[in-house]
């Protein structure tokens, strides 16, 4: 069993289990249904590890381990935050550059490949993205409402002006809230 003293400060054990469990699940595509089969874990059980509830057995943790083609140490370890760059719009209105902002075009490097989309949100809708090549990162422009935006371990709500990037290598989610939102969405992967 997990002993969760959190002598680091960092959330204990069962937190950081929780969220890589819930993100390995479903940067697998995997339904808790389906983890719970391939497992022979309850799904009760392996909802309450998601939500940091369960103490699971060394047992559980090597099936899920099994299951989701993950280490322990991906299980258990707190995985390095990329960093995170938000620019409200009331620090300072980003030039737009054909439509996109041009902060956000001055950082992507040089023979990076670049995929842009126009992100509409209808109100309380929320699409989960999965993981790009590694080294990737997302550019947001908000271009209207409020929306919430990030990798699961880091998500930000950002209005409309606001502008954010932050690690795209990882599950990463876009949430519109009580309204509909519109935003400009730039996907860099390096070259």
């Amino acid at each position: 069993m997990i002993d969760d003293g959190d002598s680091g400060g960092g959330g204990g054990v069962r937190a950081v289990l929780a969220a890589n469990l819930r993100r390995l699940r479903i940067a697998r595509h995997l339904s808790l249904s389906e983890l719970a089969r391939a497992t022979g874990v309850g799904k009760a059980t392996l909802s309450g590890i998601e939500n940091g509830r369960a103490n699971p057995t060394v047992e559980t943790l090597a099936a899920l381990a099994g299951a989701l083609r993950a280490s322990l140490g991906e299980l258990l370890e707190e995985p390095p935050l990329g960093e995170m760059r938000v620019v409200r719009a009331a620090h300072g209105r980003l030039e737009l550059d054909g439509g996109a902002p041009r902060r956000a075009l001055e950082t992507i490097p040089a023979g990076a490949a670049v995929e842009a989309a126009e992100l509409a949100l209808a109100a309380g809708q929320r699409c989960e993205a999965p993981a790009n090549a590694p080294g990737a990162r997302a550019c947001v422009y908000v271009r209207a409402g409020k929306l919430i935006a990030g990798p699961y371990e880091r998500q930000t709500e950002l209005a409309g002006g606001d502008y954010a990037s932050f690690p795209a290598d990882v599950v990463h989610v876009y949430e519109a809230l009580r309204e509909p939102a519109r935003a400009l969405l730039l996907v860099q992967s390096p070259a």
